[in-house]
């Protein structure tokens, strides 16, 4: 038992067990719908809702949630292609000329996807894409 005169660390100074000091935590993945286009191309979320698939992207989100993007990127639900892809079947949108695009699938083996970029630690999700037509895979 401690004595009176000892003082007690606080909680998150204590060091518990053979642990060392952990360095700074990474951030983790977070994603944005700021940027989102749904006018002219791809659908609306009000659309994903009435074919069920918004609550998949925001499951999907909630998972990637626990990763850093680098993470979140082997996980293997979110890509990173880096240029706009030439062959997409979206128009890439001028007012946004990043080099870092991707797409998520709304399930491990879901052919609905979000598009968009990463900057540092944010995705911004720009298309939502119920083909797979942003980035088509070839038929087999």
């Amino acid at each position: 038992m401690a004595s009176k005169k000892e003082k007690k660390l606080p909680a998150y100074q204590r060091e518990q067990g053979k642990r060392g000091p952990q360095g700074p935590k990474k951030p983790k993945l977070n994603f944005s719908l700021e940027l989102l286009i749904d006018v002219t191309e791809g659908q609306r979320l009000k659309d994903w809702e009435a074919l069920g698939h918004l609550a998949n992207m925001m499951e999907m989100i909630r998972h990637l949630n626990k990763y850093t993007c680098e993470e979140a990127l082997q996980d293997g639900s979110i890509k990173q292609y880096g240029a706009f892809p030439k062959h997409s079947g979206f128009t890439e949108p001028k007012h946004l000329p990043h080099k870092n695009w991707g797409a998520m699938h709304i399930t491990k083996k879901s052919k609905e996807v979000v598009a968009g970029f990463f900057e540092e630690n944010i995705f911004y999700i720009i298309f939502l894409d119920k083909e797979h037509a942003f980035y088509p895979v070839a038929e087999k």
